[in-house]
């Protein structure tokens, strides 16, 4: 990360083109107090004046001359009721602070006055306003974004603010790693692509390991091959582990990872298709996730396994009515090549389950545009077959501000994936619940015993419009989210004994 972040005691106002203010909404005097020996008694009068409504997320902007004789940014940051700031609604107030800043290259000094009720308000504010300012300009001939050079916190607990940015730190590489990923265009984030990021984690310690086509063929993978026939790329099947202490109950991951979805010969409509390119999108979390776990030498026994292809035509593609067998020996039908990914994830659940025997399992996949439907942008879809692992993921998504909305798993969709010619087939029969009988369709393949949760991110990865922690395009929805639930898992769970 090329910002520097700073906690102290107190701050050198003088190196500064930008200052904010954090204040409650009965903390004007306090917003007061810390402008007086910047900007002088009239300038301070005249900005105090204006800012009447210090209510959650109202943020003004004023540029005046400080008392040296310099023109300085202010921003003033309500944070609302004393008492009420949590981690979630401080980093969304970092990304509204990004937004109301218009120096092209900041260097931004923050007083807060949130510590009262939450020491490490400071390290949160930072890492809000970093996740809003990460911008992708690689292919722009001139940047189009301000950038933060620097971020300096005055805060009386510099050592704890500290120590929490630096697990941030790592939380927000991660995040930009798979923002990055889901916004390459597909002719650069390629299988092969993918497998070579996979793989740099073996820096970090991860063990990585990769079956190809051949490999696949030769176990009976046809579900996950068959998916990519009709490209001219490779398919992988790459699984990423790693462990700080073998004691400790198996968490494993998997991934979505279609680098390209045109829908195969069931062709999407072309107005569209472009966004395929973020079908990867639940594959490049998985990686996010396994180097921020090794980055942060975090004590875990994660496994993450991810199924990398892309869905084109071409005379070997598969076609509609077509029967595989899958890697369980379970017969699919292909009732739709557009529904494709739960094909890659029926081999990839099934194969991580023999192979790593987890305790529990969490998959993550752009998996159905009727997700979006029913819940819009908002919250991400949510299916598991225990209650305590769906409340512990929800509890996570408060946590952070990446929203879960549970949907049922009930034995009366099933009926609708039942085929006349084989064991399942890999679309309901009907328009409705979509995303609860492609949720169905896994849960076939997922193992009695094994705690097991599907997230659907195929509304929540990408967005067309600014969202409070990511500007209109990929979002890195899931990495926080699941560092969270991981961590508190291995905290809640320190002897090595399951909590589920």
């Amino acid at each position: 990360m090329s910002t520097t972040v700073v906690f102290s005691e107190s701050l050198n106002t003088s190196a500064l083109n930008v200052v904010v203010i954090v204040s409650v909404e009965d903390g004007i005097g306090f917003a007061e107090k810390r402008l007086l020996p910047i900007v002088g008694k009239n300038a301070t009068d005249s900005i105090v004046k204006e800012c009447d409504d210090l209510s959650y997320g109202k943020v003004k902007s004023f540029r005046t001359l400080t008392v040296d004789g310099k023109f300085i940014e202010v921003i003033i940051a309500g944070a609302g009721k004393r008492g009420s700031a949590n981690r979630a609604n401080t980093e969304k107030l970092g990304g509204f602070i990004y937004d109301a800043i218009k120096s092209k290259n900041s260097s931004v000094g923050i007083y807060s006055d949130l510590e009262s009720g939450l020491e490490l308000a400071s390290a949160y504010i930072s890492s809000g306003l970093l996740l809003k300012s990460w911008v992708f300009d690689k292919y722009k001939s001139k940047p189009e974004s301000p950038k933060i050079s620097s971020i300096e916190c005055q805060t009386c607990y510099s050592e704890h603010n500290g120590e929490e940015f630096s697990r941030l730190e790592c939380l927000m590489d991660g995040v930009f790693l798979v923002r990055e990923m889901v916004t390459e265009p597909a002719n650069v984030m390629n299988p092969d692509q993918i497998l070579e990021i996979a793989m740099s984690l073996k820096k970090f310690g991860v063990k990585v390991s990769v079956l190809d086509q051949r490999d696949m063929e030769k176990i009976g993978m046809n579900a996950l091959l068959g998916v990519g026939r009709g490209s001219d790329c490779q398919t992988y099947l790459i699984s990423m582990e790693y462990c700080s202490d073998k004691a400790r109950d198996k968490i494993a991951l998997v991934g979505k990872g279609l680098t390209f979805d045109s829908g195969g010969l069931c062709l999407k409509p072309a107005n569209k298709m472009g966004e395929m390119k973020g079908d990867m999108t639940g594959a490049a979390v998985v990686i996010g996730i396994l180097k921020v776990l090794a980055a942060q030498k975090a004590k875990a026994n994660v496994v993450g396994v991810i199924g990398v292809t892309e869905n084109l035509i071409s005379g070997k593609a598969q076609r509609p009515g077509d029967v595989v067998t899958s890697l369980s020996k379970k017969t699919i039908e292909i009732d739709n090549t557009d529904a494709e990914g739960r094909l890659v994830l029926a081999d990839a659940l099934w194969y991580t389950q023999e192979k790593h025997s987890p305790k529990l399992m969490l998959d993550l996949a752009t998996l159905t545009g009727a997700i979006q439907v029913a819940l819009g942008h908002e919250f991400a879809g949510l299916f598991a077959n225990s209650d305590y692992l769906a409340s512990e993921l929800e509890k996570s998504g408060k946590i952070v501000g990446e929203k879960l909305w549970r949907l049922p798993l009930h034995q009366s969709f099933a009926d609708d994936i039942k085929s006349d010619i084989a064991d399942i087939k890999n679309v309901g029969s009907g328009r409705g619940a979509g995303s609860i009988t492609a949720a169905m369709f896994l849960k076939e393949f997922v193992l009695e015993g094994i705690d097991w949760a599907h997230i659907d991110i195929a509304a929540t990865e990408w967005d067309s419009k600014n969202r409070a922690l990511s500007k209109k395009g990929a979002t890195g929805f899931g990495v926080r989210l699941l560092i969270d639930f991981i961590t508190r898992y291995y905290e809640n769970n320190s002897r090595g004994e399951s909590v589920l």
